[in-house]
């Protein structure tokens, strides 16, 4: 399902900016200017597919760093408890 997802905004990225290049080319080379509504089109395509392609990897770092103190405080508290444990198993043991 996640990457059905990445897949698609990708995909709508891609699709945004390669339509807003064609239109740019296609308006300039056939008047030789381009108007206000082609520079508003590719100004709101290029915020859509920044916005994708941003969000996207900002997310994923910020996924990654989190598990990454999650799996070192697991780890600790991993560490703690086995050594109470061999603590506890030195102590029953000279008994």
């Amino acid at each position: 399902m996640k990457a059905w997802k990445e897949l698609t905004q990708y995909s709508t990225a891609v699709a945004a900016l390669t339509s807003g290049i064609a239109l740019a080319f296609l308006q300039y080379f056939d008047s030789g200017d381009l108007t206000s509504g082609v520079l508003g089109y590719v100004a709101q395509v290029l915020v859509y597919a920044g916005s994708i392609f941003g969000v996207n990897i900002y997310w994923n770092g910020k996924n990654k760093e989190s598990m990454a103190i999650m799996d070192a405080r697991y780890n600790a508290l991993k560490r703690e408890i086995e050594d109470d444990r061999n603590t506890n198993m030195v102590g029953r043991s000279s008994r």
